[in-house]
């Protein structure tokens, strides 16, 4: 979601200012849908929208490592909603994947052949680099 928010809604921003803009949704799912929501395709949100905003109810380090068991136990409604759900996993996933070839059709019209001269141009600017 946040590298859509980024491609269509970042304007200007670059660097260091995108990096700061775009964690500012932190893990919030609905906000993150919510900004996106009018460049996405309306069968991707009619179809998955509900399946997706259920990863907001779940604990930001499940939706990492799914470590189910201690999160089963607790809140045993949610986890059968959700992760304990094979139907709710498929419908992510499908939803996952129509989010990343909707990406990847947008930026197509940004991909091009680079000659050697322009890489080394690029690889040479001086960028952000948040963890160096």
């Amino acid at each position: 979601m946040k590298s859509l928010i980024c491609y269509f809604e970042s304007a200007d921003r670059q660097g260091k200012t995108l990096i700061n803009w775009i964690e500012k949704y932190r893990h919030d799912i609905g906000k993150m849908l919510r900004k996106v929501r009018p460049h996405l395709p309306e069968n991707i949100v009619k179809d998955y929208e509900n399946d997706i905003l259920k990863m907001d109810g779940l604990p930001v380090g499940l939706r990492y490592r799914l470590d189910a068991w201690d999160f089963r136990g607790n809140r045993e409604d949610s986890y059968n909603d959700t992760i304990g759900s094979d139907y709710w996993l498929n419908r992510i996933q499908e939803a996952l994947s129509k989010l990343i070839d909707f990406s990847n059709e947008n930026l197509k019209s940004h991909s091009r052949i680079v000659r050697s001269s322009e890489l080394w141009d690029e690889v040479m600017e001086p960028r952000y680099e948040k963890y160096i």
